[in-house]
Formats: structure tokens, sequence, C-alpha cells
């Protein structure tokens, strides 16, 4: 076989094989990981003087986060909202705020940012329609076969804080 030869045939193996080691990791990696559906464990929000409250008003809020291999993404939470005394199209100022504070839900696609560890949401629409068409960035605390913990360190309209969210994977 020609010196040549060798070396073009070499260079081919190697190039492939390094295609499909990047491949593999790019399938195995953060936003490989982060596909399925996650349900919520805690969401605190922590003001800019280090004050703790609820990400949203009510009782027992549940929540469930979904990432989809397709680069898409659905995210909600919703407490115990007191129900409408008539329907939802017909409601007092009282029924709107509970429903306001209550209920946090948006979607659109995602990417994350292995290099800094970062989540990238961009928002499609959201119930808090300030965030309509913004990239929401939230740093992964840590990712797990079964836990996702993140923090959004620069809260949409606020004066500061940070929130604090964790999910469990469903399984």
């Amino acid at each position: 076989m020609h010196p040549a030869f060798r070396l073009a045939l070499a260079s081919a193996v190697l190039v492939s094989t390094l295609s499909f080691d990047a491949l593999a990791q790019q399938k195995s990696g953060p936003q490989k990981q982060l596909v399925g559906q996650w349900s919520l464990v805690s969401f605190e929000l922590i003001d800019a003087k280090g004050n703790k409250g609820p990400a949203v008003e009510g009782a027992d809020p549940k929540g469930l986060l979904i990432f989809a291999d397709n680069g898409r993404f659905s995210f909600q939470i919703i407490s115990t909202i007191p129900k409408l005394a008539k329907d939802r199209l017909v409601t007092t100022p009282e029924e709107n705020k509970a429903v306001a504070h209550g209920a946090l839900s948006y979607f659109g696609t995602y990417t994350v940012n292995e290099a800094d560890k970062t989540l990238t949401l961009k928002v499609e629409r959201s119930s808090y329609p300030n965030q309509n068409g913004l990239e929401l960035k939230r740093v992964i605390q840590s990712l797990t076969a079964d836990e996702l913990r993140y923090n959004n360190p620069a809260r949409i309209g606020s004066t500061g804080g940070q929130n604090n969210l964790v999910w469990r994977r469903i399984k």
C-alpha cells in the first residue's frame, strides 16, 4: 500500500472516530440529560435583602417542567387556587388576583451552554407577559439522572435577588 494512501486512510478513520465521539458526547451531554419530565420539589424567591418567599401565592404549589429532545420546553407552577364563582371569562378583581398570583406558566425553546453551565429558555408565551420574547438565563447548580437544581440570579422585573429551583425527574 502506498504511504500516501495509508496516511489518507488513517486520517479518514481518525476523523470519523472523532466525529462519532463528538456526536456521542453531544447525545449524552447536559442538554440530552435534561430531556424528560420534571416535578417541582421547591421554588424559592430571595429578594435583594435576602428575604425568602414563595414563587406563587396559595397553598400546595405543584410544578411540571418538560424538556423535549427537539429543543422545546414547557414550565408551569400552579398553587391551589380558589374556584371561580362563575366561569373563567367572568371574574372579579379578587379572582383575577388569585389566578395571576397563584400560577406561572411559560413555554418556548431551550439550549444548554456546557462551558458556563447555563440553561437558556427562549420564552414564546408566558402567563407573566413581561417574559414574552425574552431569553431567560438560568445557572445549573447540579444535574443528575434524578435531580435538577438551577437558579435565576437576575429576576425579571424585580429589584434584585434570585430564584432557586429544585426539580425531581418523573419516572
